[in-house]
């Protein structure tokens, strides 16, 4: 086929197929990613434009159409700046796949690529203190294997991705410690060790459910493995008992990712440097990891006791004329 002839769906059928999995050897998880951003642009434009999947042509893929999409992303699905941005990164990687494939285009492609993301907000980071985590753990009474998630989750500091993703396989060691092998983000790979207590726990998880090498460690209910919505809804029916007994926990927001920051803030403050924690994290940048530090009030006391003013302030006297003034006077 031409690159004159290469129709809007063609490209998309090649992006995902061929370019995006052998070219560019993304991630499933990317791919799932980008998939649900052209579903939603898809859904756009029939809803908005009257164009059908069908009918989406490479004509309805310009500046304003894309830029259109975005603040219906924001306005009609509450969509935050962070997912907008995720959303348009596929659209541009799409049009930077395209401009090679449709170099006719290429005025028109550069000008969708080209389009500033979103400014994000930037958020403290919501962490939980360890007797907090102990509390969700104890409010999982009855419930085992809810009660490991928690524990894996703030042991490891572990993805969303890479603890559903977990087979039995990835788990090793003996001695009553246990390492889990994780493949991470960027596909990094790294070997985390547990504690004594969350070894047996994991230990006697895969024995009673005799678990085969390519099982997953934690099933779905009618999926071969536990999603991210099971796991959120786990730890949301875990925090709901908890707040039961400890009414201070109302209103906080607690997620699977809540115990990536916990995990990392719990290192700190127990004086781990922050680039071994951006190693247990699996982050490329110590950058990434730097957020943790601007968080911890325990950290920002200690600088400020660190820093000599010079100077004291000294509560002013009222001034008071007297006899000799006001006789003057």
């Amino acid at each position: 086929m031409s690159a004159a002839g290469k129709s809007f769906a063609w490209l998309v059928e090649h992006f995902f197929l061929s370019w995006l999995p052998t070219a560019r050897r993304a991630s499933p998880h990317t791919v799932e990613s980008y998939r649900d951003a052209f579903k939603l642009l898809l859904m756009w434009a029939s809803s908005t434009l009257g164009v059908g999947p069908c009918d989406f042509s490479l004509d309805h893929l310009t500046r304003a159409n894309v830029l259109a999409f975005c603040e219906w992303l924001e306005g009609e699905r509450g969509s935050g700046a962070k997912t907008v941005n995720c959303r348009l990164a596929a659209i541009k990687s799409f049009c930077s796949y395209a401009s090679y494939e449709a170099p006719e285009r290429l005025e028109q492609l550069r000008s969708v690529r080209d389009l500033p993301q979103r400014r994000e907000r930037r958020r403290e980071v919501d962490y939980l203190t360890p007797e907090e985590v102990g509390w969700l753990v104890d409010a999982c009474d009855g419930r085992p294997e809810d009660a490991l998630l928690i524990a894996l989750l703030y042991n490891t500091g572990c993805r969303v991705s890479e603890m559903v993703g977990l087979r039995a396989r990835d788990v090793s060691g003996s001695g009553g410690r246990l390492r889990l092998h994780v493949l991470g983000k960027g596909r990094k790979e790294r070997t985390i060790p547990l504690w004594e207590d969350t070894s047996v726990a994991l230990a006697r998880h895969i024995d009673a459910r005799a678990l085969d090498p390519d099982d997953y460690v934690f099933r779905g209910r009618n999926v071969p493995h536990l999603t991210r919505s099971g796991m959120r809804h786990r730890i949301e029916s875990a925090m709901s008992r908890a707040c039961a007994a400890h009414p201070e926990l109302a209103g906080r927001r607690v997620g699977p990712h809540t115990f990536r920051h916990s995990c990392a803030m719990a290192m700190l403050a127990a004086g781990v440097d922050i680039a071994s924690v951006a190693i247990w994290l699996g982050h490329e940048h110590v950058n990434t990891t730097h957020k943790y530090v601007v968080v911890d009030m325990r950290i920002k006391e200690e600088a400020l006791s660190k820093v000599r003013r010079g100077w004291e302030v000294k509560e002013r006297a009222h001034y008071s004329a007297s006899e000799d003034v006001l006789a003057q006077l």
